[in-house]
Order: C-alpha cells, then sequence, then structure tokens
C-alpha cells in the first residue's frame, strides 16, 4: 500500500478500470446544471490522507476542508472550494480530534481557527446538504410518499431507502419497519432506512403538506444522497436507537 502522500496531494492506487495517465485526477461534473470543478468522490482508487489518522483514505468517506483568507477552518462538502484541501474521517470522532490536537495547523503549517462545535457545523450542512438531495428526487418522481403507497412500494422491491419522519406515529412506523425487515429476511434486499428529520423538515425540503412516511426509489440522485447520508452516519445514528431496527432481521410482514 502506498504511503499518505506529507503535502495531501492525490494518492492514487492503481485500479484496471482507470486510466489515470490520460486523465486528470479531477474531472468536471454537472450537479444540478452547474459545472463544477470536483474530485469524483466514486472514482475508485483515489485517495487522500486523513489528517487525523495519517492513514490514505478514499475520498468518498472524508471530509474536504480548506483555510479561508482569515484562517479559518472551513468545510467543502462539495470539493470545489478554491485552496489546499485537508481532508478527515466523515466521523465526529476524528474532527473532534483533529480540532482538539490542532492537527489543522500542524497540516497547514500555519496558524488556523478551527471552532469547537466544527463536528456538529459539518453534521448541521450534511442533515442540509441530505434535505436538498430529497427535495430534488421529489421533483423528478423518485420520491413516493404516504403509507400505504410506501407499503406497495417496500412489497414490490422498489424502496431503496425508507425515510421515516422522527415525530411520524409509532403505529405506522412500526408497521412500514417491520414489512422492511421481512423483505430483507427473503431473497430481497431490505431497504436502507433513515429516521433523522422531523415531520417539518421533510415536508418544507419536500414541499408536501405532510411528509411522514417517505420511500427513495432508484433514480438520478440515489448515489448522492447514499454518498451523502453515509458521510453524516458518521456525525449522527441514521436511526434512533428506540425504533429498534435491524436491517434483516426476522420478522412477519404486518397484514
Amino acid at each position: 500500500m502506498m504511503s499518505p502522500n506529507p503535502n495531501n496531494d492525490p494518492v492514487v492506487t492503481p485500479h484496471n478500470d482507470l486510466n489515470l495517465s490520460s486523465a486528470s485526477d479531477f474531472e468536471r461534473i454537472a450537479e444540478d446544471g452547474v459545472e463544477i470543478l470536483c474530485e469524483p468522490a466514486h472514482v475508485k482508487g483515489l485517495k487522500r490522507r486523513d489528517i487525523a489518522s495519517g492513514e490514505a483514505s478514499d475520498v468518498a468517506g472524508l471530509i474536504r476542508f480548506v483555510i479561508g483568507p482569515d484562517g479559518q477552518v472551513t468545510p467543502d462538502l462539495l470539493q470545489k472550494l478554491p485552496g489546499r484541501g485537508l481532508w478527515v474521517k466523515a466521523s465526529r470522532d476524528s474532527l473532534d480530534l483533529a480540532v482538539k490536537k490542532n492537527l489543522f495547523a500542524r497540516a497547514a503549517k500555519r496558524q488556523v481557527k478551527a471552532n469547537a462545535d466544527l463536528s456538529d457545523t459539518v453534521c448541521h450542512l450534511l442533515r442540509r446538504r441530505c434535505l436538498d438531495l430529497l427535495g430534488m428526487a421529489r421533483r423528478e418522481g423518485e420520491i413516493i410518499s404516504g403509507f400505504e403507497k410506501v407499503m406497495a412500494a417496500i412489497r414490490s422491491g422498489k424502496a431503496a431507502w425508507i425515510i421515516e419522519a422522527t415525530d411520524s406515529a409509532d403505529d405506522g412506523r412500526s408497521k412500514i419497519l417491520a414489512l422492511a425487515r421481512a423483505v430483507g429476511s427473503g431473497a430481497s434486499v431490505s431497504p436502507k432506512v433513515c429516521g433523522l428529520f422531523s415531520n417539518d423538515e421533510l415536508s418544507l425540503a419536500l414541499g408536501l403538506e405532510n411528509a411522514v412516511h417517505l420511500a427513495l426509489v432508484n433514480g438520478k440522485r440515489i448515489r448522492r444522497w447514499k454518498h451523502e447520508v453515509t458521510r453524516l452516519s458518521g456525525f449522527v445514528p441514521l436511526v434512533p436507537p428506540g425504533w429498534n431496527y435491524t436491517e434483516g432481521a426476522q420478522a412477519t410482514a404486518p397484514d
């Protein structure tokens, strides 16, 4: 395995399907109709050094930060801000360690300002990003809403993710999660579950009057949603402990 590059330039591991000798480590991608310069998280083998662990890791599991003109450490979730990137594993523990040990200053080789609540800031930004993606998915017809429609989507195998409002009623939520577990115990793969957002947050993001039970189907936004919500899971559990949801656990489908 290649050792991390001390200046945090791209670390690329060989891959039979990827010819980086004839292509830049950066690519132009179109997101939401806007061309941005972005380090592509989906390219296998593209790695960066995590300043908290010192290990080279896939960029898909990292958060990029840049140092602003005022010396402030600034999260760059979309990886498009100018300047040298400093990367940290997408987890609260890693980011808190980087702040506590002043690792941003060490990596940048200059005095920087990293707020003690940087993990909370990143968590908030990732939450906002995930809600925005759900809004885009709904406008593109990739969101199913309503108890009966979500139940039908689970039965048919169309539901890739179930998004339940944190303040949803126990009865309806329990039936949906029980069905998802039952589906996962069979030949199909159980849907992933996200229970981070309130009814008000989901309703506002999706432009719906009462967004409580939702299903995200495979489509244009699913890969980006999975990427962002996976990073978010490093800062907060996706499923509240009280819901007692385990993917693929044996369960009897409700009537």
